[in-house]
């Protein structure tokens, strides 16, 4: 099932299930799950049309570790993170692997030939070929190997990895990545502890998570996924770097609702309870028609040609027929299935007359006949046929012999009826108002129909007792119920209505049919003779069998609805046959599905194949390096036995669908057994390694140990860093079991739904609203849909209330905003289109009063615009009519807790920039629960929230930012030991004199640029934006460079920028002008026409062929990459490459040239709680920051890619965020778009860090009077990250040619021991540690050194002291020294500088950090 096409259908039918993930907006999850495959393909080959493109293996372990830290980082589950890869895969999907790998190798091997006939020079090194992402691959076994080391490294150095449990079950457990997520989400739901409200998030791209998300009946459940984007949006390049990448969160709580919206209609004519549980069910099946990784779909079935909407219409109809659901908690009723089959089959009749209108001659050669008919209908209202009146005849003699009973009398017929005949029965029986069954049979177990009075449906119940706590369904019985309460009148007029409807059809004449039948009869077979020909040549081309062989079609017919039943299967109790799979290419006609209410089916479970088995059975020969040499030659050779499995040309049939992806590849099936015999004879020559790869293995669970650290080595020596002080621990990992328990079938008992739902989770039900399923162009991705969408109506609770009585209850509260995605906010005033309404203190110290003042003079029209925004936006983009808009709230949204000095949280309201306006209808003033990651809270005491031995930053005037540990606590104050390089300060100041005087490209003001480039101000504003221009065909292009946007207040950096009022363009902007101008001066000639509206390209330019030029103008603007430019925030800024170089080269200067001997330390005493900044509490404390280009800044947060406490230089600010190059390199970093070295840069929240160039949060010493001093902002309001002492780790080699060592983060370290850095050290590695590179200069990896807890007690080798993040085992013997002596047999005096208490400890055993 292709799921962008899955994924729009859904989000534009259901509009609000989608929500782009933004800050402060993300629900809090118990459990993160990735279906890892989705992001391996995403890492390794981002780009596969591109012949050149190439990545190494380290670079694709690297990418993979960022983008699964990323996704971390952004959820932060709080209790499981679950990474499950695919394993070896039933036969059923190994059918669809085969296909895709096939058409993988087929693509790529397209791609190089066509670059190589164009004369391109490809590289030597071969691409990547993706088919090695499969179970069993030497690339899957190192990444294996890689992921293992990576979540070691996380849970050593990251905090927010140590409190959760992470398991991995990689490529060597069988199963597909999401169904060992289900398996694991089923089971646990099983347990007799088990919390019903767990709250789930499943990362991937299948449609299949959106059908498992639903079938697990768990509400509190999201699907993460990438923004998918459609139409011209697709195409455009952009920035693709994580930080840029949208993410959407699908809520399927939201979307469980909608659902219930769809179906909720037919209940009052169900013969049996409405569950929308088990609708929920029946519609996963339905979905499966559509096709998905099992089964083809149903033919003429296709997503973009509305086959859901199909289904729906098709269900709602027959559902009402039936005596209960379909699907069975999994297990199909074939009974009622074929009743919707049936069905669905006047649609494929449909269908076929509409593709063969040569059929309507019959019908023209009948036109007097017709016209009698019409005319006959006209008179009466009603024309009967010979058959009708005979069902008409025992259907009245039915009702008035039977009536008098009310009762359980039952009319039954033979279900043989043609679909004119099924239509009439449905017509009848529903003005009759009696109940119509369609899926009853008789004791030969022949299909029939049956009516039953209203009442005997009730008392015989359904499958469900067709009551509802005791009582009768309202509305069931309709004229026929008995009333013995004396309403005899009520009574008569029901009988009466019944008697009209008998004599009018009693009085209906019938239209003779002539001879053969009458037209309608012949009419009827014409078509099925023609469909029989249709038919048989849709299978004889297709599927290579005869229409006209009926054991072939009963296999074929019996083969697909057993597949139906193993999906079932698979989705609701997992794998029912590891062997079965569907051994055709394509799926009967729908018509063709019939005898289905008499199969049965009988699975047996089996074995997977092993990995080896699977590789053979799935890769094509140009993939054949990933198997073993043994079995290699298989494939290809003459003399093979399964040489036909392996076709080097194979037909590919798009059949019915639109992209190449979802073609047929037409390749034989394997036969298993051939294929296993051919290999057994050869897995003696397999290797011990082979062997192993070969066989199954265990998921793992990773957890912190806060024991005695181990040693884990290096993934990749020379490249990772071995974790010396390693403090997680690996165990087996074993699902949840059964044992006599039962899997748990719909919603656990105590599951919160609706309004009650967790916080964070999305509710149509906290507002009052109605909903209707209509087309309404709702635009979720950009353009308009074509599709009906489900529109909510808001009842608006406010209506008719006065705007001062809503302002009196509202202003100065908190409300919930962004309907139906709640966010906290305070009301700060209310407005309608008069005044607004404030709360004001009229007389100095009597209580405020809520005071209305007029708008402004324009203020109507504006306060208008604001409120029609409101409705419009919600109406086009959600599918909401929300009402009239006639009283806003103005709502400062909540951004979070902030800590006081006193160490309590509270709440943190945005300013008066960015207050919001919100309809008062879409607000609630309370709900049921409660985000506890925003309730505030009292300060706990000193030594609970720093803890001896915890890491901190200090934030003292004489040494700012220095990374420290707590060495005690009392009631009011901390003791802290801080170490330092003297020379930090001095630093700062050179790396901001580099910015300071970096040549900066020339700009000059617009009307200077006019003069420069020889036109008008007015023609060089209208070429530097937007300037439309449409061709004749109707087209609009865009011939502006596009350089500025006025409206947004955006720019391009290196070629626009805005001076306060004026507009300025660099020097490049100006070449780019004149040589546009050059090679179009007529485009040119026409800007000083008057007017901003668009013009036709035949007014404006004079040329023979307007068109053309547009278009060459069009290709022009591409070459120059003009359409690729990224509009910016005014306020967003970078450094050039070459400044970014000077900075990195400065940096590695200072890092090559410290030693540890230039390390000091001291010890400050009696410091309040304030004057320190804790790692958690950064997020809390820096939100006010203050950055500019150049700041140097160390990160401050100890969880995330960037290492704790690492320094770093500002090179880039953005609206949100701002780009670091860092001091070295590290796992996660970036380039930053080639704007620095590998590994050496990230984009990071202003909060991560804190600014050392530009001290914004001194604060005293001195415990009693908290005040703090704030440094002079910059010109430029920015916000923080932060980062310690460090240096690149030993092996690093230089940044340019070959690739970098990733570092080691000695600072997080959760071993016992402390030291700015993160990680931990081996005492025996000194000599790497201090050993030059191979290449390159000497690089010293120098960090923060362990700094013991009391040094003046400190004599020799002793344990490591402290419990933090960081930690270095000293060497076999001390040092003895009067102050701070790292590792170096001198003394030291320590140092006064600005500290209350002078530092003189006897020698500190010190040791810098290696890779960890």
């Amino acid at each position: 099932m292709g799921i962008p096409k899955f994924f729009r259908y859904i989000s534009e039918r259901y509009p609000l299930t989608s929500q782009l993930i933004q800050e402060n907006k993300i629900p809090e999850f118990d459990n993160l799950y990735l279906d890892f495959n989705g992001i391996i393909h995403n890492c390794s080959h981002p780009n596969d049309e591109d012949a050149h493109f190439r990545l190494s293996e380290e670079q694709i372990f690297t990418s993979i570790f960022a983008y699964v830290d990323h996704l971390f980082g952004k959820i932060k589950p709080k209790k499981l993170f679950f990474l499950a890869v695919d394993g070896v895969a039933p036969r059923a999907k190994m059918n669809q692997q085969r296909s895709r790998r096939f058409r993988t190798a087929k693509e790529a091997k397209e791609i190089r030939e066509k670059a190589e006939q164009k004369g391109e020079t490809l590289p030597a090194e071969k691409a990547f070929d993706s088919n090695c992402i499969t179970p069993g691959t030497p690339f899957m076994t190192r990444l294996s190997a890689q992921l293992r080391y990576f979540i070691n490294k996380k849970i050593t150095e990251d905090s927010n990895w140590r409190d959760v449990q992470v398991v991995m079950s990689g490529h060597e457990v069988p199963g597909e990545g999401e169904h060992k997520i289900m398996e694991y989400i089923r089971l646990s739901r099983a347990q007799p502890d088990h919390n019903p409200n767990v709250r789930h998030c499943l990362y991937g791209l299948d449609a299949d998570l959106i059908m498992l998300g639903l079938l697990s009946h768990d509400p509190h459940f999201c699907l993460l996924r990438e923004e998918v984007k459609f139409g011209p949006a697709s195409r455009r390049k952009g920035n693709t770097s994580l930080d840029a990448m949208n993410f959407y969160l699908l809520h399927l709580s939201l979307m469980r609702e909608y659902l219930d919206l769809e179906f909720r209609d037919i209940e009052p004519v169900l013969g049996f309870d409405y569950s929308l549980e088990r609708v929920i069910d029946d519609f996963i099946l339905l979905a499966v028609f559509v096709g998905n990784d099992f089964l083809p779909n149903l033919p003429d079935l296709h997503i973009h040609e509305n086959g859901l909407e199909k289904l729906f219409d098709v269900y709602k109809k027959v559902l009402p027929g039936l005596s209960g659901y379909i699907n069975e908690s999994g297990t199909i009723n074939t009974q009622r299935l074929q009743v919707v089959l049936d069905e669905m089959a006047l649609w494929e009749q449909e269908v076929f007359e509409k593709e063969y209108a040569d059929l309507n001659w019959y019908k023209g050669k009948q036109v007097k006949h017709l016209k009698e008919m019409d005319l006959g209908r006209k008179r009466t209202k009603l024309v009967l046929t010979r058959p009708q009146r005979e069902i008409f005849d025992k259907v009245k003699a039915f009702v008035t012999e039977n009536r008098s009973e009310s009762s359980t009398a039952m009319l039954t017929m033979r279900n043989e009826f043609p679909a004119r005949e099924r239509k009439f029965i449905s017509t009848l029986a529903e003005e009759l108002h009696l109940g119509l069954r369609w899926d009853e049979f008789d004791e030969e177990d022949r299909s029939l129909v049956t009516w039953r009075f209203p009442g005997a449906l009730l008392e015989e119940g359904g499958i469900d007792g067709g009551k509802q706590n005791g009582h009768q369904k309202e509305g069931d019985e309709g004229e026929w119920e008995d009333v013995d309460n004396g309403d005899d009148e009520e009574d008569a007029e029901g009988r009466a209505a019944v008697e009209r409807v008998l004599k009018k059809y009693e009085k209906a004449p019938v239209a003779e049919d002539d001879e053969g039948g009458g037209f309608d009869a012949r009419h009827e077979r014409s078509v099925n003779e023609k469909m029989d020909e249709w038919k048989r040549g849709y299978y004889k081309g297709k599927l290579e069998i005869s229409y006209d062989d009926p054991k072939e079609m009963g296999d074929l017919a019996f083969r697909y609805v057993e597949g139906l039943q193993w999906v079932m299967h698979y989705y609701y109790s997992g794998v029912a046959s590891w062997g079965w799979f569907y051994n055709y290419h394509y799926a009967p006609r729908i018509s063709d599905l019939r005898g289905v209410d008499k199969m049965e089916f009988t699975f047996e479970l089996g074995q997977p194949f092993k990995p080896f088995e699977q590789l053979m059975g799935v890769l094509p020969v140009a993939s054949k390096d990933h198997i073993p040499l043994a079995f290699q030659d298989l494939m290809y050779s003459a003399n093979s036995p399964i040489l036909d499995f392996y076709p080097l040309e194979f037909e590919q049939d798009l059949n019915g669908k639109k992209q190449d992806w979802e073609a047929i590849v037409k390749i034989p099936f394997i036969d298993q057994d051939r294929l296993l015999s051919a290999m057994q004879a050869r897995e003696s020559r397999l290797t011990a390694e082979e062997q192993r790869r070969n066989s199954y293995g265990t998921s793992t669970k990773f957890m912190y140990n806060q024991g005695e650290p181990t040693h884990y080595p290096s993934s990749l020596p020379g490249f990772f860093p071995p974790l010396y002080r390693c403090t997680c621990i690996m165990e087996p990992f074993d699902l949840p079991t059964l044992d006599g328990l039962h899997l748990i079938e719909g919603l656990s008992e105590g599951v919160f739904l609706g309004a009650e739902a967790l916080a964070g989770f999305p509710s149509l039900k906290t507002l009052p609203h109605t909903a209707v399923l209509g087309f309404h162009g709702v635009n979720v991705h950009g353009t308009e849909s074509r599709n009906k969408s489900m529109v909510v109506h808001i009842e608006n609770p406010h209506e008719n209330r006065k705007t001062e009585d809503v302002a009196r209850e509202m202003v100065g509260r908190r409300t919930f905003m962004g309907w139906p995605f709640l966010q906290e906010g305070l009301v700060v005033a209310v407005s309608d289109s008069l005044f607004k309404y404030e709360k004001m203190t009229v007389v100095p110290g009597s209580p405020e009063k809520v005071i209305s003042n007029p708008h402004a003079p324009h203020g109507f029209g504006h306060w208008k615009m604001k409120a029609e925004r409101t409705e419009q936006t919600y109406s086009k983009r959600s599918g909401v009519l929300t009402g009239a808009v006639e009283i806003l709230l103005h709502v400062r949204p909540l951004k979070g807790l902030k800590r006081l000095e006193t160490g309590a949280f509270v709440k943190d309201y945005e300013g008066l920039d960015k207050e919001q306006e919100h309809a008062v209808q879409m607000t609630l003033s309370e709900v049921s629960s409660e985000d506890p990651r925003f309730l505030e809270r009292e300060a706990p005491p000193l030594s609970e929230e720093f803890p001896e031995g915890s890491k901190i930053f200090f934030l003292g005037e004489h040494a700012y930012g220095v990374a420290a540990q707590v060495s005690a606590t009392t009631d009011v104050a901390l003791s802290v030991i801080l170490a330092f390089f003297p020379s930090d300060k001095a630093e700062n100041d050179k790396f901001k004199a580099i910015v300071d005087t970096r040549q900066s490209g020339r700009y000059y003001p617009s009307f200077k640029v006019a003069d420069m480039v020889g036109m008008s101000g007015r023609a060089l504003s209208k070429i530097t934006s937007s300037f439309l221009v449409i061709t004749s065909d109707g087209q609009k292009t865009n011939l502006g460079l596009s350089l500025k946007f006025e409206a947004k207040a955006l720019k391009v950096i290196d070629y626009s920028r805005k001076d306060q009022r004026h507009w300025e363009f660099s020097e490049k902007a100006v070449d780019l002008i004149r040589e546009y101008k050059t090679n179009f001066p007529e485009i040119f000639q026409s800007l000083d026409v008057s007017g901003d509206a668009m013009a036709k390209a035949s007014d404006i330019l004079r040329v023979p062929d307007p068109d053309a030029r547009v278009k060459d103008a069009k290709g022009w603007l591409k070459s120059k990459g003009v359409r690729d430019f990224e509009p910016v925030s005014l306020f967003c800024d970078q450094l050039t490459k070459d400044t970014v170089a000077d900075i990195e080269k400065l940096a590695d200067s200072f890092t090559s040239n410290k030693s540890t001997s230039a390390i000091k330390k001291a010890i400050v005493k009696g410091i309040p709680r304030q004057a320190v900044l804790k790692p958690a509490h950064a997020v809390y404390r820096l939100q006010t920051q203050h950055f500019s280009l150049g700041d140097r800044v160390t990160m401050v947060q100890d969880s995330g890619g960037v290492p704790l406490s690492v320094k770093g230089v500002v090179i880039g600010l953005n609206a949100k965020s701002m780009d670091v190059v860092w001091d070295v390199p590290f796992m996660s970093g970036t380039t930053l778009s080639d704007r620095c070295s590998q590994y050496r840069g990230s984009t990071v929240e202003f909060n991560t860090c804190l600014n050392l160039t530009n001290p914004q949060f001194v604060t005293s010493t001195n415990p009693k009077p908290p005040t703090n001093k704030q440094g002079p902002p910059p010109r430029q309001r920015f916000a923080p990250p932060s980062g310690p002492l460090q240096a690149p780790a030993p092996g690093f080699r230089p940044p340019h040619g070959q690739s970098p060592v990733i570092m080691t983060n000695p600072n997080r370290g959760g071993a016992r021991g402390f030291a700015p850095g993160r990680g931990g050290f081996h005492p025996h590695a000194r000599q790497a540690v201090l050993a030059p590179a191979a290449t390159g200069p000497v690089a010293v990896p120098v960090a923060v050194p362990h700094i013991v807890a009391n040094p003046n007690a400190m004599r020799g080798g002793g344990p490591a002291f402290g419990r933090g993040r960081g930690a270095f085992v000293p060497p076999a013997a001390g040092f003895r020294g009067r102050g701070f002596a790292p590792n170096f047999p001198d003394r030291g005096r320590g140092g006064r500088g600005g500290f209350p208490s002078r530092a003189r400890g006897r020698g500190g055993p010190f040791a810098p950090p290696l890779p960890s």
